[in-house]
């Protein structure tokens, strides 16, 4: 029996692949394991091919892994449209459909999986439902018979699914499911790939994705007001909060375009509400210039950015990570704005909820990379524990700061000035994008445009020692290092214990906090190393650089990056961690002069 099973399908829109894989997936989480499952898309506005994939373990599942156990193929020629996606080896099971007339010694793919079966899906939906598009159902009866998939549990939840739509169509797709079970017990495989059962825990776990956990986290930040406009892969951030933001006394405004947006959103702060957008690549472009405005301003704001492939519209369905550089240089002048990443869907929560806080606590925008993977993905998590968070709201005048003649840009310690809002007696105040004393006149002023970069510069400074925005696993003396980011760090954790289970002598950290560079993080996690690789999803790997500009590196510090549709599976990032191990074993590092 297996602990874990990668489950990859791909065919036309319309053959039910995605709907096929939601079902698995809510099957696997009323059984009690845990999984993920990821879609993907063709570019076109309808029609096209599109793929799915599920991982579930009875353990968490840290990422969507590497080579398929699993490949359910409806069209070959959509099946191969997604080349590295769908990886295929010699110990898959390839399960087609026999009417795409390929002989199974002869279907086209590089390696010769260990099983092929040619199954008549179209026919058994057919003869069984009376329509083509059952097909997927018997697909799922097929992989909950020869796989253990939870056979009850999928029933249950077709039955769910077309309760609605009468009982000749109930049964129908309920036939479907039994002739799929019914041929894979009349066919049985030559060997075992049973899903062992999952850990009984009792613990009742939910199928979510990125996007909505972003919008739940929002809410319980206190966010007033989101100002956005519709953009894959962001938009279901914007549908999730309009149905209950105004439970909350909110208000959402779907703009005319990406910049009215977030100019609502700066209005919205300037009010005294915390406030957020959220977008892709493109749009994130376009609000760049009032993201400064709140920046000089000092004014708190979120702005999440789901990023996708790139530049321009650039691959709109496809995650990449290359969105860094544009959210931490794409402003003039002297602009730093805090950059934070989550991990993966479940912790999509505590770095919105921090965004918020951060935003509140410094009266600056924050930014939230989040990534196409992430935020559409559906995991099995469980229940988010709220208890440890707690919310900051932003420095207000007090009535004596208010008597005594309000300074709204005041130079303090901290560098934080308390912030009136419209309404406050005697908080009134000149918000401008235009440079201003500590009173907030404008001012063309040399000397006073230098005390107000400082100021808004190095309030940021404490960022910079939290040590708790980073995950640091491994021994800590260890002389190979591994640092990656986002969406590829539940790669890079899986690699790095698979590594030291194999005796490689390796550590890794995750920054959660992207910029500011703590600097004083990475110099301690640098102590010890010999050799270090920096794991991105992007052509430039853009982590790589940015750290290399700030702090000092050890000498064999090299980058894994990959543009984006063209994942880094786990196995890629041992291999790479194998090969600097014998590396070091070979040519042990000499000290620096």
């Amino acid at each position: 029996m297996l602990n874990d099973m990668i489950i990859g399908m791909a065919g036309s829109g319309g053959d039910g692949i995605v709907s096929a894989g939601d079902a698995l997936i809510s099957a696997a989480a009323r059984e009690g394991y845990y999984a993920m499952l990821t879609k993907s898309f063709g570019s076109q506005i309808r029609g096209g091919e599109s793929s799915c994939r599920l991982r579930v373990a009875t353990t968490p599942v840290l990422n969507p892994g590497g080579t398929l156990d699993v490949a359910v193929v409806l069209n070959w020629e959509d099946f191969l449209r997604f080349g590295g996606e769908l990886p295929v080896g010699t110990d898959t099971v390839v399960l087609y459909e026999k009417k795409t007339g390929v002989e199974p010694a002869a279907i086209p793919l590089k390696v010769q999986p260990g099983i092929v079966l040619a199954v008549p899906m179209a026919d058994l939906a057919i003869k069984s439902a009376g329509t083509l598009q059952a097909k997927n159902n018997v697909v799922l009866g097929l992989l909950a018979g020869w796989f253990n998939l939870g056979r009850e549990a999928i029933l249950e939840g077709i039955r769910r699914k077309f309760a609605k739509k009468g009982a000749e169509v109930l049964q129908g797709n309920e036939r479907a499911y039994a002739a799929g079970l019914a041929y894979a017990d009349e066919h049985p495989l030559t060997r075992d790939m049973r899903l062992a059962p999952p850990v009984a825990t009792g613990a009742k776990r939910r199928v979510t994705d990125g996007n909505e956990i972003c919008a739940e986290a929002a809410l319980f930040a206190g966010c007033k007001f989101f100002g956005g406009y519709p953009i894959t892969p962001a938009t279901e951030i914007m549908q999730y909060l309009q149905k209950d933001i105004w439970k909350h006394g909110g208000s959402l405004l779907q703009a005319e375009d990406e910049i009215a947006g977030i100019a609502a959103v700066v209005g919205a702060s300037f009010a005294g509400k915390k406030a957020m957008t959220a977008t892709s690549g493109p749009g994130f472009s376009l609000k760049s210039e009032v993201i400064g405005l709140a920046s000089i301003a000092e004014l708190p704001l979120v702005c999440v950015n789901v990023q996708r492939g790139g530049p321009s519209t650039g691959l709109p369905t496809k995650t990449e990570q290359a969105d860094l550089f544009a959210a931490v240089f794409s402003a003039h002048g002297d602009t730093v704005r805090p950059v934070l990443a989550p991990i993966g869907v479940s912790d999509v929560f505590g770095v919105t909820v921090e965004a918020f806080n951060i935003a509140e606590a410094y009266q600056t925008p924050v930014i939230v990379l989040s990534d196409q993977e992430i935020a559409q993905r559906k995991d099995v998590i469980d229940p988010v524990d709220t208890t440890p968070f707690k919310l900051i709201e932003r420095l207000k005048p007090t009535p004596e700061e208010l008597a005594a003649g309000y300074n709204r840009f005041k130079i303090t310690d901290s560098g934080v000035s308390p912030l009136s809002h419209p309404g406050m007696p005697g908080g009134s105040y000149l918000a401008a994008g235009i440079e201003h004393n500590e009173h907030g006149d404008p001012t063309s002023s040399g000397e006073m445009h230098e005390r107000m970069n400082n100021k808004r510069l190095n309030k940021l400074n404490p960022l910079k020692t939290r040590d708790d925005l980073f995950i640091l696993e491994g021994d800590i003396d260890a002389p190979l290092g591994v640092i990656s980011w986002g969406g590829m760090a539940g790669a890079a954790l899986e690699a790095v214990r698979t590594a030291r289970a194999q005796g490689i002598p390796v550590k890794l950290l995750i920054p959660k906090l992207l910029y500011p560079i703590a600097e004083s993080v990475y110099r301690d996690f640098f102590a010890s190393l010999q050799r270090c690789v920096v794991v991105e999803q992007s052509h430039q790997g853009q982590l790589h650089r940015l750290i290399r500009m700030w702090v000092d590196v050890p000498r064999d510090f090299t980058s894994l990056a990959r543009s984006g549709a063209n994942p880094i599976p786990p196995a890629a990032i041992v291999q790479r961690l194998r090969v600097m191990a014998e590396s070091l074993a070979n040519h042990p590092a000499t000290p620096a002069p």
